[in-house]
């Protein structure tokens, strides 16, 4: 099933919805909480938040960050336009997509810059042994716009049309191990090396195809996902942002340091995923989930520049769930530059 012009319309309508149910509650936005209290609302998953809390990032400069999950990018950004949290965590072609339908959203900070590893896999019994191999195959990725621009620019690199690859949109991600394992598709994209190695008596066993390394056609720089917030709140915490963007800012330069050991423990407590029993014993395999499974967390100001080159892309790529002419620039706090 290739990506369709329909999605797009899929995508606005829900924004559209997401829109005046946010709309129709920004009176909470006006009793929202402000100055030391910080409600952010995170994807499932996410838990760089969480852990910085828990370190005292936020703490210490005298802020109090309370955590809520919601399903999706879009759902976080509704919650802030419509004042049931302060800031929320999205992946940038959401808050793209925000923006393009009437959301008036402004970037705090970044969270992650773009993954740099994303694996191709197929069965261990497949005929497929490198790249251009997928030509004419099916390959199953996730529903979120990035995971379609990962797959160009690794066909691209590996000089393969795009176009000559079958895309099957999985919309839940945790599905697509399963897709492969049954035949429903040839091969499936994921991110990061977890899935990749849980074939060693555990899950199913799958090999991974090409270079799973994106630095060879994505600018590691640029930004994935960010903290949003809404124009109103920004403008009326602009100190209390700062310092989420500073407390945040100093969690990610201390992960992004982190050793083996310290990186497979917090995955471990917080994640559920053991990277030390995935990896078997395989040191470079250990290397790998502790370094090039979670996207590497922004510990500076955004990159405009190579962000929009992103945003571009996507619009580019996948015109159906990225809309065009979106310039990051007018949607940014002091905080995030």
């Amino acid at each position: 099933m290739r990506i369709t012009k329909g999605a797009r319309r899929v995508v606005t309508v829900a924004l559209a919805g997401l829109l005046a149910a946010a709309l129709t509650s920004c009176s909470s936005d006006e009793s929202g909480s402000s100055g030391d209290n910080i409600r952010v609302a995170v994807t499932t998953g996410t838990t760089s938040a969480e852990i910085a809390a828990a370190k005292n990032y936020f703490q210490a400069r005298n802020l109090t960050v309370q955590i809520s999950t919601l399903a999706t990018g879009t759902e976080t950004i509704a919650a802030v336009q419509g004042g049931s949290a302060d800031i929320a965590y999205a992946d940038t072609f959401a808050a793209v997509n925000a923006i393009s339908n009437g959301f008036d959203i402004e970037l705090v900070a970044g969270a992650n810059h773009t993954s740099p590893a994303v694996s191709y896999l197929v069965r261990a019994d497949s005929d497929i042994r490198e790249p251009r191999d997928l030509v004419g195959k099916s390959l199953g990725i996730g529903g979120v716009p990035f995971f379609r621009v990962f797959a160009n620019g690794f066909f691209e690199q590996n000089r393969i049309d795009p176009a000559s690859v079958k895309f099957n949109v999985i919309r839940q991600s945790n599905a697509l191990p399963e897709a492969l394992a049954n035949g429903a598709v040839d091969a499936i994209q994921t991110l990061g090396y977890q899935v990749a190695y849980l074939n060693d008596g555990i899950g199913h066993r799958f090999r991974t195809v090409g270079n799973p390394d994106t630095s060879a056609f994505q600018n590691p720089k640029a930004m994935q996902a960010g903290w949003w917030t809404s124009k109103k709140w920004g403008e009326r915490n602009a100190d209390a942002a700062q310092r989420f963007a500073d407390g945040y800012r100093s969690f990610a330069a201390w992960y992004n340091a982190a050793s083996v050991d310290e990186r497979s423990d917090l995955s471990a407590q917080y994640n559920k995923i053991d990277y030390r029993a995935t990896a078997g014993g395989d040191q470079k395999k250990l290397d790998n989930l502790a370094f090039a499974t979670i996207a590497r967390y922004i510990d500076a100001p955004v990159d405009l520049v190579a962000t929009q080159e992103w945003i571009d892309k996507g619009a580019a790529v996948a015109p159906d769930q990225v809309p065009g002419g979106v310039a990051l620039s007018g949607h940014v706090l002091p905080s995030a530059s």
